[in-house]
């Protein structure tokens, strides 16, 4: 049986285990909302970026595509069910018991790490538009981290973390 070649690039880059973030931004009248993103990656130290992609097809596409400053909230192991909130499109508003400020950027409360950025750049590419950030702030905690494999969640531990259990 041949596979699709769509379906076979889809099972090679599930076998890739991600992080999970949830990155947030503001609409143009200012109502914050979140998206679960596990396309996050660093692109330079000095100065500080980072990219991550988003979906043609995605509901919230214009405030995240078009948001000057935004954030990155990535998720701790305890963070399944935020993943699976902001995935959904009709459960990415942010309640304010939800977020804290960072750099005057929404980011979720909760995950081991929040970043806080201003659009450096913006690439088509496919069917995503790669959206690049300068990093304003960041904040980070110890813990265990939420991954992404083969379509389901699961955690990896750290070697410091693993020191201290």
């Amino acid at each position: 049986m041949e596979i699709d070649p769509e379906q076979a690039y889809r099972r090679v880059m599930g076998a890739f285990a991600t992080g999970v973030t949830v990155v947030t931004a503001a609409d143009a009248k200012g109502a914050w909302s979140g998206m679960t993103v596990n396309s996050l990656t660093s692109v330079s130290l000095a100065p500080r970026l980072l990219l991550w992609c988003l979906g043609d097809r995605s509901a919230r596409f214009a405030p995240f595509a078009e948001a000057e400053t935004w954030g990155v909230t990535v998720l701790g192991d305890d963070g399944e069910a935020a993943a699976r909130r902001f995935a959904q499109s009709a459960t990415q508003d942010l309640r304010g018991e939800d977020a804290e400020q960072l750099a005057g950027v929404s980011v979720l409360r909760e995950g081991l790490a929040q970043v806080a950025c201003r659009t450096h750049d913006r690439k088509r590419a496919g069917d995503h538009l790669i959206i690049i950030g300068e990093v304003l702030d960041v904040r980070v905690r110890d813990g265990a981290a939420l991954t992404f494999f083969r379509g389901g969640y699961g955690s990896i531990v750290g070697p410091a973390d693993k020191l201290g259990s």
